[in-house]
């Protein structure tokens, strides 16, 4: 892809490419690719990515940043396709300044100067340490497992543990796994071919004792200082790495069995280095364990490795034997809520931790049935009870006593909420299906708040059912515009006058009839389409609009449904006026509706949308006032033009406290100069309460029903 210059202005250039690197929010740096790939710009995330100061980095080669390590003919490459032109996509080492460097995914994208020559380079830098190493260690205990069912040798998958570990370093880390044998020896595996001058076993002596007593790595900024073989020293020496980590290598049981040499380049160790490793020993220890007893690989095949509960497979096996033997009783899927902020806050080692100290709690607090629990995903527990009855109560009140108390995970209390589905298996309905049904109960589960627990129903599994129906046409129905425009006016309380209009989305499919809005709408959300429905809506109205200022007949008001998805694209605002302007319609003749959770989204990122949608002459209204996240320190400073009492409200309007509530909000929207519309109106006492209140705007049946647009038309031009 090539990159031109709109402006050959060298320095207004530079601020547009600034700009661009702002709006992306990623760290980034700019460098002049006419003078040595001299860095001309950074933002502060690129200074904390690095570990470096500003002064640090400008005025230096950005190609120094990268690891000397790398394949000369990697960087090469880059040079010459951003010279060229053409954007560049690379995952590869990242130096910083004191910290070892890490995997980065590069985007570097060239912008060509007047001469259509590369002036500048945009590289937008992302650290995949994590999710490379993520990555790595999934393939490589699949590998693992592959090595396991094809009957490889102990030697063999070892070497696979080296190569691996070769393939992740290499070259940064030259690495050894040194295993302990029946004897005082350590055997030594190595991935690298060419090293016949390190013998395959070594002495077990005081140095690698006392390594394989410690919890915790240890590192040795001189290999010259401690008793290993000198074979060791130098190998670590023709790989040009001084320092040494020596990290313990235990068995599910805790046992030592080896230990990882690993010769480094840096002086600091990295916590996720180490986490990594413990995973590696996990492997290490998964062979060891099949090398010993053809018994002991067949267990932990079925165990999950990171808790030591047993794995999904093993429950299945489990409850199919239960199963074959005339037991029936429950499944049961427990997943606790704050799982992934857990994760995301401490590491996926605590959220581990936290899932078997809550099966360890289970499995205390278990009732005379006989239960078996398992480890059901990476967030989840599985459980069976085996009985004829399930008492919701009994089972609510014991799952609330278990997290109760905090977990202590790390020296950290952890509080948790739980979410529960459960299905039921017997003779006639296979496990499989079960653990189905209970996963489909879950799903009802998650959207309720606090602890919670659903039991599987035929009714849940349709409503699951018809979501995925949907979603499987929604993508050709927004194609070929099947989903279509109705319009509902919004009158003046006082006279009756038709004030504004609404546009409200209506789909009637070829293949599945009519599909309500309160189905497809969610289900667009929560697949990403609700923008293209939006955008599909705006336009049609636009359409109709165009049509009549044609014609020379009265134009009116029109809202439109905008998801707070669209505060989130950068673009927005821009798209909307540019299609407006398509359509030669006056921006003050469109109001963008969005519901309150607009409060959700980031702050400042709505205040500055709004008002420039403002600033073009856009109206905006919050919808289904009071049903959600009401915040009135966003609706205070917003600039919303109107505020729409949600209808549950108005129905409700003769009940005193809602009354109170209703009078409240009008209030409110006085105060703040918006202009209150009170939806769902339906009969003559509900306007005249209304008015009385000082509500100047209403919509509902009482005056009209949504309506095709041809309809519409007629009653305008009355």
């Amino acid at each position: 892809m090539v990159t031109k210059s709109l402006n050959t202005d060298y320095d207004v250039l530079l601020n547009s490419i600034r700009k661009l690197g702002n709006n992306s929010k990623e760290s980034y740096v700019i460098f002049d690719a006419t003078k040595h790939h001299y860095i001309v710009e950074c933002n502060d995330s690129f200074c904390m990515l690095t570990n470096a100061a500003r002064s640090q980095i400008l005025n230096t080669d950005y190609f120094s940043w990268l690891s000397m390590d790398e394949k000369m003919t990697t960087i090469e490459m880059i040079k010459e396709k951003i010279h060229n032109g053409i954007m560049v996509q690379a995952k590869l080492y990242h130096n910083g300044i004191d910290k070892p460097p890490f995997w980065a995914e590069i985007q570097a994208l060239p912008f060509c100067n007047e001469a259509n020559v590369t002036q500048f380079v945009l590289v937008l830098v992302k650290d995949v340490t994590y999710y490379h190493t993520e990555d790595f260690l999934m393939r490589l205990e699949n590998d693992m497992y592959r090595a396991i069912e094809k009957e490889f040798t102990f030697e063999q998958k070892m070497k696979l543990i080296c190569q691996g570990l070769d393939e992740f370093f290499m070259p940064n880390i030259a690495s050894m796994v040194l295993i302990k044998t029946e004897v005082n020896q350590l055997q030594v595996f190595i991935g690298d071919n060419q090293t016949e001058s390190v013998p395959k076993c070594c002495t077990n002596n005081d140095f690698f004792n006392k390594v394989m007593q410690s919890e915790t790595s240890t590192f040795i900024e001189n290999l010259d200082e401690v008793n290993i073989p000198k074979e060791h020293k130098q190998y670590a020496s023709l790989a040009k790495k001084p320092h040494g980590w020596f990290i313990p290598i235990r068995n599910q049981q805790r046992q030592v069995i080896g230990v990882f040499s690993i010769f480094s380049q840096k002086t600091q160790s990295d916590q996720m280095l180490k986490n990594m490793f413990r995973k590696m020993g996990a492997l290490v220890a998964l062979a060891y364990s099949y090398a010993r007893t053809q018994k002991k690989i067949w267990d932990l095949a079925y165990t999950d490795i990171t808790t030591g509960l047993p794995n999904r497979h093993s429950f299945v096996n489990t409850i199919e034997r239960e199963i074959q033997q005339g037991q029936s009783g429950f499944i049961k899927i427990l997943k606790p809520s704050e799982f992934h902020q857990v994760v995301e806050l401490y590491g996926r080692e605590i959220g581990d931790e936290l899932l078997r100290q809550l099966a360890k709690r289970l499995e205390q607090d278990k009732s005379e049935s006989n239960e078996y629990v398992a480890r059901f995903t990476s967030s989840s527990l599985i459980m069976t009870t085996i009985s004829l009855h399930e008492d919701l109560n009994d089972y609510e009140m014991r799952i609330k006593e278990t997290i109760r108390q905090p977990f202590i995970i790390g020296g950290k209390q952890i509080y948790i909420t739980l979410k529960t589905g459960i299905a039921s298996y017997n003779d006639d309905i296979n496990i499989n299906d079960a653990i189905r049904f209970a996963d489909n109960a879950l799903s009802f589960a998650i959207d309720r708040p606090g602890t919670h627990t659903e039991i599987f129903t035929t009714e849940k599994n349709d409503v699951l059912v018809q979501k995925m129906t949907v979603l499987n046409h929604l993508s050709e129905a927004i194609k070929n515009k099947e989903i279509t425009v109705h319009l509902q006016p919004k009158v003046d309380l006082r006279n009756g006058e038709i004030q504004s209009i609404e546009a409200l989305a209506r789909w009637i499919s070829p293949k599945l009839g009519f599909v309500s809005p309160a189905v497809f709408i969610p289900v667009a959300e929560s697949a990403g389409k609700v923008r293209e429905i939006d955008v599909l809506i705006l336009e049609t109205v636009l359409s109709w609009l165009s049509e009549r200022q044609r014609l020379g007949r009265k134009l009116v008001k029109i809202a439109v449904n905008i998801s707070p998805d669209h505060f989130y694209y950068t673009h927005f605002v821009q798209d909307t006026l540019k299609l407006v302007r398509k359509y030669s319609i006056d921006p003050s003749y469109i109001i963008l509706e969005v519901t309150e959770n607009i409060g959700l989204v980031d702050f400042q990122s709505a205040y500055k949308i709004i008002q420039e949608l403002k600033s073009y002459g856009f109206k905006t209204s919050v919808d289904d006032f009071g049903t959600g996240f009401s915040s009135l320190s966003y609706l205070q400073q917003l600039p919303f033009a109107e505020l729409k009492i949600d209808r549950s409200f108005i129905n409700a309007i003769e009940d005193p406290a809602t009354l109170a509530i209703v009078r409240s909000i009008i209030q409110l929207a006085l105060n703040l100069g918006m202009i209150s519309v009170a939806e769902g109106i339906e009969t003559e006492e509900q306007v005249e309460i209304l008015r009385a209140l000082g509500c100047t705007v209403g919509q509902g049946y009482f005056y009209f029903k949504p309506m095709p647009i041809e309809q519409l038309d007629i009653i305008l031009d009355q």
